[in-house]
């Protein structure tokens, strides 16, 4: 996509004269080509050098044989902004990707300045805007956090307090005496030309000046090849058309590659940028970088857009109330104060048809009927609509409650009926005949303030005078059995279950409580919310029902595990202001939160998140993953080691083993997954189908706190305090090698040729298997115990894991160290392991949390995987790698859904389902590459 800039006028004269003017110098400016650069500006002094300016920007944008990346626009004649003009800068603005504002006392006072920051903060975002100061000042303030508003003298009244933090600008210096290109005779007043545009120009492309820079030496050196070539060339006619046609060849790909290479850069600064504020364009404009040059870095960028539970936001100019999914999933709608029902398509994240328009004040909820053809909305002005969503208009007259507001909607379960809730003190339920629009049986008066409907409409919620909950049945019109109370809190919301079986309530304070109907009791204790949280305003049940989404006024989302009684990752915080309602997919994968803050923004809650409740295995310390990834071998707290069925999270058969009371004890399948070697109170192994033991004890006392299996089956070593052994499992009876030294931690390589073995002095020592020799040592670059290696599935790169806080990667070869320390867990880390292909590192430590690691780029992947109650003892992948299983001292297992790490440009395009067409390449993707497919069949 070109970035595009429109031009704009100055108040210097005959506004008539003016623009007769402007509109004669400026020409005609095709509607298709854009700017990249809209330059706001005010005062005599900056229009007379912003033409070397523009030229300046465009010159160092481009290479010399193409036309420029970035087009600026400059209005030389300084025609006022009249009416007509204001609209054509208004549709510029729309069309451009950055605002650089020339701030200045003149620009500070001028209120065409003001009016188009004004519009720029309205609709883009203030992390776009640049500021180039020519006269006046900037002073920041660390301490307010703001600009200081007596010392800027150069600052726009619009942008104050609307940095969070100080952004990068730029003042415009001198050039010394006698430098200078030319001059604006403002008291000597002669600004550093060149030094501005290569600063507007590094931002806008996503560059560094150094590679603007780099960009015209590379051309000159490459004139001058070429003019030496055809030099020497002259004596031979074919060599010269032979060697000027290599010259061409080469040229055009290595600017080709230069220009590409900028793109991929200004891609990914982009994607980062609108990760929060425009998901669905920074997963596409990463994808787009990676189909440009598939390199480790796009590839990240890839993956860190495809792991950020912010897949999409539905802009609305006004606040918005309710938000609900269709029953396919494939759109949402979304009513906002204005009144209006608007209809977005999940996948594009694109309106779908004309909005629905007919209410005379805001909405307050929405419901699709069963089928989804049919859409029901209720507003303020104490209406209900149907509206047919084929054509987009309302069937028959209004339903009118007449009793001011209608609060909610609800269809019955067969489509026929509609449940209406009035807002009223006392509350009225009324229910409707969706075909003759008529009211059935008698209404409900005076329940209370009704705060949830189930989803049938059968039943009702609402709150009592001295805080409990009472239940009643719209079709009888009588309570469903006395009050409920818990808690003191005032009930704010109520939610049913999908399945009609259980509501959950949230109170003022923050709290969430469950409550099963049938019996008419609480369910276990109230979860609390952190004390940060504010009052809940909206709460809603997964469609599973294991999982409970609550809004807060604050304008954070925050999703509950109900088993657990846990939150599931961190909250979710794009929002800046109260979030009214929250809803679902009919697949329990997006949540749609509405917001005051006038979006709509879309969550998937599958991203590096638990998959299904955790295992309570009992197990504190040992265990160990089955090759197949279905079986768990763990260290129960009755000293029995046990197997867990991790697909079916159940206990599995006899114990293998009972009485294991060694301080750290250690498991190991073999790579066959039909034998475990036990490292407690001895080494000894058993046959996992029949639990018998294979032989006689390896070793009959003493701890082995580490175990490592070849892969041929035939090899185990153990490490313990007191030797490294090897042992021949051929061998009758088996035999076992000392190496000499203790470890705590052992890996044999894939290959099984070499070993690796921690020491006391924080090192690993490598192991010849063939001769049992060592044959190299690490550095001591670990300030504090290691404690975990692992070996990456080509057997080329060694991990260590360490209580000084740090993963740290080895070349297995040199022994050297690969990269910077991976630094992000505190306390110590207990596990590493690499992902079956080698690209991901899963690590797991003390502070209670799994994180996940790019090799490649030795950066971290998303949030860390939090729901330990304890420290994290194990981590260990599926052989898919799309799911990662950790074990813990808190005696549970937990399942990870990580298939993002997999193969993030799959998991992209399976989100996108068919969004990321050609046509959005063209929009998104800056003029240059050519066009390639997003998303491959």
């Amino acid at each position: 996509m070109r970035t595009r800039w429109l031009p704009r006028g100055r108040g210097l004269g005959s506004a008539s004269a003016r623009l007769r003017s402007a509109v004669a110098g400026r020409g005609t400016v095709r509607a298709e080509l854009g700017y990249g650069a809209f330059l706001s500006y005010s005062g005599e002094r900056d229009r007379r050098w912003l033409p070397q300016l523009r030229h300046a920007i465009e010159k160092q944008s481009r290479p010399w044989y193409k036309p420029p990346h970035i087009r600026v626009f400059l209005d030389k004649t300084g025609v006022s902004i009249g009416p007509e003009l204001w609209g054509k800068i208004e549709a510029g603005l729309a069309r451009s990707d950055w605002l650089v504002v020339l701030a200045s006392p003149e620009a500070r006072a001028s209120v065409w300045v003001d009016r188009e920051i004004a519009w720029w903060l309205e609709h883009k975002s203030v992390h776009t805007i640049l500021l180039v100061v020519t006269a006046g000042q900037l002073v920041w303030d660390e301490e307010r956090g703001d600009w200081d508003p007596e010392r800027s003298t150069a600052l726009p009244a619009r942008l104050a307090g609307k940095f969070e933090r100080q952004p990068v600008w730029k003042s415009v210096d001198p050039r010394p005496d006698g430098d200078a290109v030319f001059s604006t005779d403002d008291a000597g007043f002669s600004p550093d030309v060149d030094g501005v545009a290569f600063g507007v120009a590094s931002v806008v492309r996503g560059l560094s000046e150094d590679e603007l820079r780099s960009e015209g030496l590379r051309d000159t050196r490459r004139n001058l090849r070429t003019a030496r070539i055809v030099a020497t060339a002259l004596g031979c006619l074919l060599l010269v058309a032979s060697t000027l046609s290599v010259v061409a060849v080469l040229s055009r790909a290595e600017a080709t590659r230069q220009r590409d290479q900028a793109v991929v850069q200004q891609l990914i600064t982009q994607s980062s940028l609108l990760a929060e504020r425009d998901p669905f364009a920074a997963r596409l404009k990463a994808l787009a970088a990676w189909r440009i040059d598939p390199s480790p870095e796009t590839r990240f960028a890839v993956l860190d857009a495809a792991v950020n539970p912010a897949s999409g936001v539905l802009s609305h100019s006004v606040p918005v109330d309710s938000v609900a999914f269709s029953p396919d999933g494939r759109t949402v709608a979304s009513g906002g104060s204005d009144g209006v029902v608007r209809i977005w398509r999940t996948g594009t994240q694109r309106t779908a048809g004309r909005p629905l328009i007919g209410h005379h004040q805001g909405i307050t909820s929405i419901a699709f009927a069963p089928d989804g053809r049919t859409l029901a909305s209720s507003g303020f002005d104490g209406t209900v609509r149907l509206w047919d969503l084929a054509d987009r208009t309302q069937i028959g007259a209004p339903f009118n409650a007449g009793a001011g507001s209608v609060r909610s909607v609800a269809f019955g379960r067969d489509g026929r009926t509609l449940v209406t809730v009035d807002e009223a003190d006392s509350g009225t339920v009324r229910v409707w005949d969706v075909a003759t629009h008529r009211q059935t049986g008698h209404p409900l008066d005076g329940p209370g303030p009704v705060l949830g409907t189930n989803a049938d409409g059968s039943r009702v919620g609402s709150s009592t005078s001295q805080g409990g909950i009472r239940l009643w049945d719209t079709a009888s019109g009588a309570p469903a059995g006395g009050a409920l109370k818990g808690g003191d809190g005032v009930v704010t919301a109520l939610s049913f279950s999908s399945d009609g079986k259980t509501f959950a309530t949230a109170d003022l304070v923050g709290n969430l409580r469950l409550w099963d109907i049938e019996a008419r009791a609480p369910v276990g204790e109230p979860i609390a919310s952190p004390a940060t949280s504010t009052g809940v305003r909206a709460i809603t049940f997964s469609p599973d029902g294991a999982m409970l989404a609550a809004a807060y006024e604050g304008g954070g989302v925050r999703l509950w595990d109900l088993r657990r009684r846990a939150q599931v990752g961190g909250p979710l915080l794009a929002h800046t202001s109260t979030v009214e309602s929250v809803a679902f997919s009919p697949d329990g994968s997006v949540l749609a939160s509405a917001s005051a803050d006038t979006t709509v923004r879309l969550w998937d809650v599958r991203t590096l998140r638990q998959a299904g409740a955790p295992i309570d295995t009992g197990g504190k310390g040992a265990a160990a993953l089955s090759p197949d990834g279905r079986s768990l071998a763990v260290v129960d707290s009755e000293q029995a080691v046990r197997l867990w069925d991790v697909v079916a999270r159940r206990r599995v058969g006899e114990p293998l083993v009972r009485g294991v009371y060694s301080f750290s004890p250690s498991l190991a399948f073999r790579a066959d997954g039909a034998v475990l070697a036990i490292g407690a109170d001895g080494l000894r192994l058993r046959e996992v189908a029949t639990r018998r033991p294979v032989g006689e004890p390896l070793l009959g006392t003493g701890d082995v706190g580490a175990l490592s299996f070849g892969p041929d089956g035939r090899t185990l070593v153990s490490g313990g305090p007191d030797s490294v052994h090897v042992w021949d499992l051929t061998a009758r009876p088996p035999t076992g090698t000392a190496l000499g030294p203790r470890s705590v931690g052992v890996a044999l390589s894939p290959d099984g040729r070499s070993l690796a073995t921690t020491t006391q002095d924080d090192t690993v020592v490598f192991w010849d298997m063939a001769t049992r020799r060592r044959i190299g040592e690490t550095p001591g670059d670990h300030t504090a115990q290691i404690t975990a290696v692992a070996w990456s599935p080509d057997g080329t790169t060694l991990a260590t894991a360490g209580r000084d806080d740090t993963v740290r990667l080895w070349d297995a070869a040199t022994r050297e160290r690969i990269g910077a320390p991976l630094r992000g867990h505190h306390g110590g880390l207990t596990s590493v392991v690499f992902s079956p292909d080698g690209a991901t590192l899963a690590t797991g430590g003390n502070d209670h949390t799994v994180r996940l690691w790019d090799v490649a780029t030795e950066r971290p992947i998303g949030a860390p995987l939090e729901g330990h109650g304890a420290g994290v003892t194990g981590v260990a992948f599926t052989p898919g790698g799309d799911t990662l299983v950790s074990w813990a001292q808190d005696g549970t297992a937990r399942l990870w859904n990580v298939a993002a790490t997999v193969d993030p440009v799959r998991s992209l395009c399976a989100w996108a389902d068919g969004a990321f067409t050609t046509d959005r390449w063209h929009e998104d993707v800056p003029a240059g590459p050519a066009s390639r497919t997003l998303c491959r069949k």
